[in-house]
């Protein structure tokens, strides 16, 4: 499990509303044709159009699993704190923490509620951290779905948006709706918006 790259992926997946994030491509689902713009040709050629309806099918399925997931509580576990990976010292690199969670063993889905996730620098210092309402993650596909207004923050960068897809296999993010970025560090200097 990767966080720190997914985080990554979101923070690319922020500079445009409702767009897709891989590796360090990303393209607006409102974009130009490929024809028009370079940023949407470099998109199309890294990822075809049935990788994005894949994702999208996804996207979809683990939405229903949610509410689904959501509808059959029945007596989740409180203030679960796993350590993901840590260092070789054994202290946590990445640690995930959920005010409530369920395993739904049969589909092979976590749901989470009230889920932060954080990596620590080897000094112990909060390097990033995501925090999320709710979330539910499918452990074959290794494929997750945040619901509600989830937030991140690395550094001095801080994004949110509400309802956010992603895969940790295949580092990607797509941030549905609301997008907000605020951070001291980028700079826009010569850039045409």
């Amino acid at each position: 499990m990767k966080c720190p790259r997914i985080a990554a992926a979101v923070l690319s997946a922020a500079v445009v509303p409702g767009a897709f994030a891989h590796g360090d491509r990303f393209a607006s689902e409102n974009d130009a044709p490929a024809a028009e713009t370079e940023r949407a040709e470099t998109f199309d050629e890294a990822v075809p159009a049935a990788r994005r309806d894949a994702w999208a099918r996804d996207e979809a399925r683990l939405r229903v699993a949610y509410t689904n997931c959501v509808a059959r509580l029945e007596s989740p576990a409180e203030g679960i704190v796993v350590p993901v990976e840590t260092y070789p010292d054994g202290t946590a690199k990445i640690s995930a923490t959920a005010g409530k969670a369920q395993f739904f063993e049969d589909e092979g889905i976590v749901w989470c509620g009230g889920v932060m996730v954080r990596e620590y620098a080897p000094d112990g210092s909060v390097k990033m951290e995501c925090e999320a309402a709710g979330a539910i993650v499918d452990r074959n596909t290794r494929t997750g779905w945040l619901e509600g207004r989830a937030k991140a923050r690395y550094g001095a960068t801080t994004l949110s948006g509400c309802g956010i897809y992603f895969s940790f296999s295949e580092e990607f993010a797509k941030i549905c709706s609301c997008v907000e970025i605020v951070s001291s560090e980028i700079k826009f200097e010569g850039v045409k918006l």
